[in-house]
């Protein structure tokens, strides 16, 4: 990702490209996102020294998958207000 997406994360579109990590990654069938997790966890695994592979490149995945996970509910959260959290927590109680 270069180029126009990091001038975007620049100029605080943050959710943005969260957005469109997730939604990259939401695309990919069961033998692209094993293919994607070999080739970063083979990269990953020349500085490491416990975990190998496959691993590494899932360990990877997800935690790139949590932190734009992170960022698009914190982007959310700016908009909420005391009356969707009070709806949000009424809501979760009656569950």
């Amino acid at each position: 990702m270069g180029g126009p997406s990091f001038d975007r994360l620049a100029r605080g579109n943050e959710a943005g490209i969260a957005d469109r990590v997730l939604s990259f990654l939401a695309e990919l069938d069961d033998q692209q996102r094993d293919a994607v997790t070999k080739v970063i966890g083979d990269a990953l695994a020349h500085d490491a020294l416990v975990a190998r592979g496959r691993y590494l490149g899932q360990l990877w995945l997800r935690d790139a998958e949590t932190a734009a996970w992170h960022v698009l509910l914190a982007r959310r959260r700016l908009h909420e207000t005391l009356d969707d959290r009070k709806r949000f927590l009424e809501t979760w109680g009656n569950a």
